[in-house]
């Protein structure tokens, strides 16, 4: 296995804050680039929210941010400024997700830095997209997740249910980094940059492909099914004596499932003859068969499940499944050194590579290379970081 990644030797100065830019920007780290986190002197808003494992520090920063340098910077100051536009000058892609009009006031558009840098691939992240009259509305995944349909169909019954993770952030971020490495081909091929968008809209609206397309193709508006797949009977959530599981069957795991739950007879019930049956007759069904699941063990279903090469599995908690071995042999969570708080753990990049690892360094402290890259990416001498610092355009700890 090579230890070259395949982005090495390209800079990627990171002006984002909260999740789906840092996300992106740092699965592009992760492939090698080498990525200058800037931030105010407050530090990106992510460092304060949730779980402080130390001051301007949360656990939800540390996810996002591994192998990036951070760089405090006012741009509000000219000086500031310059040094962010000298900065994309000598940088191969830059990740932003300022609402409209912020980049352009800085000095730091698409537009405004392409003559000074032709090559760059300018990566922006937006919250309604760049046109229309939410265009420049403020977004976060809370609201994109009432707006973007995805909590009309998650819950059960009346209420509408917000998902527990920042979807429309993770996907936006993931989708980004997939921009950019093909805005990154593109160079290679004309010498040309470009600028690449994702908004939280267009992604969430990708992650829901398939019961969009049923809704467009129906005229049908889906009805919140719970833990309930939409489209299969039987599945859900089924009560164990000591817990719960899910089991999904479809059409051609229904007889193997009536085998396995001693009921091959349903097979014969001319309600349950196939899944459009089923579902038309969910609730029958499922009175039939819930009882089968309430008098045995999670072991014991998922044991009938494995011989009979069905789709089941336990709900497990973070604690179950971060002890479970399948996340243990496929290597899901990665430890590294944090200089401060020692070592840590989270979670690896998910996609596996025949030829390299990607980098797995620690996630800056607020403003730790600020020094460092004014002097060694910059030139900067001992004068000119110590006028710069007096003068309040930086912020060095």
């Amino acid at each position: 296995m090579t230890t070259e990644l395949p982005l090495e030797g390209m800079r990627l100065v990171d002006f984002s804050q909260g999740v789906a830019g840092p996300y992106c920007a740092m699965l592009l780290a992760e492939l090698g680039a080498q990525v200058i986190k800037i931030e105010p002197a407050a530090g990106d808003w992510l460092r304060s929210v949730g779980h402080q494992v130390r001051p301007l520090e949360s656990s939800a920063h540390l996810s996002l941010n591994r192998n990036k340098r951070s760089v405090c910077l006012d741009l509000r100051h000219a000086d500031g400024v310059r040094i962010a536009q000298s900065l994309v000058a000598k940088s191969q892609i830059l990740v932003q997700n300022y609402r409209a009009g912020v980049m352009e006031k800085f000095g730091l558009a698409f537009e405004q830095l392409r003559e000074a840098n032709p090559r760059l691939v300018y990566a922006t992240i937006l919250g309604y997209g760049a046109q229309g009259p939410l265009a420049g509305a403020p977004a976060t995944d809370s609201v994109m997740q009432a707006f973007g349909g995805l909590m009309s169909i998650n819950g059960e019954g009346e209420v509408p249910l917000r998902m527990g993770n920042m979807v429309s952030d993770m996907v936006a971020g993931s989708y980004l980094s997939q921009g950019v490495l093909a805005a990154l081909l593109t160079l290679l091929r004309t010498g040309r940059g470009q600028e690449v968008s994702v908004s939280l809209l267009d992604a969430l609206l990708a992650f829901q492909s398939a019961p969009v397309a049923e809704f467009l193709d129906s005229g049908v508006l889906p009805k919140r099914s719970g833990s309930r797949h939409p489209m299969i009977s039987p599945s859900g959530t089924y009560k164990v004596r000591d817990g719960f599981v899910t089991l999904v069957a479809t059409q051609q795991l229904w007889k193997k499932f009536c085998l396995a739950i001693g009921m091959p007879e349903l097979t014969d019930d001319p309600r349950f003859t196939d899944n459009d049956a089923r579902l038309i007759n969910r609730d029958s069904l499922q009175a039939v068969i819930t009882p089968f699941f309430a008098q045995r063990t999670r072991d014991e279903i998922i044991g009938l499940a494995r011989n009979h090469d069905l789709v089941c599995a336990p709900i497990n908690d973070y604690q179950a499944l971060m002890e479970h071995e399948q996340v243990k042999v496929n290597h899901l969570l990665r430890s590294w050194t944090h200089p401060v708080l020692g070592q840590a753990r989270g979670v690896r990049n998910p996609v596996h590579y025949g030829e390299f690892d990607p980098a797995w360094g620690p996630p800056p402290m607020l403003g730790e290379h600020t020094e460092e890259v004014l002097r060694n990416d910059l030139g900067f001498d001992n004068t000119e970081i110590a006028r710069v610092r007096a003068s309040g355009a930086v912020t060095i700890p």
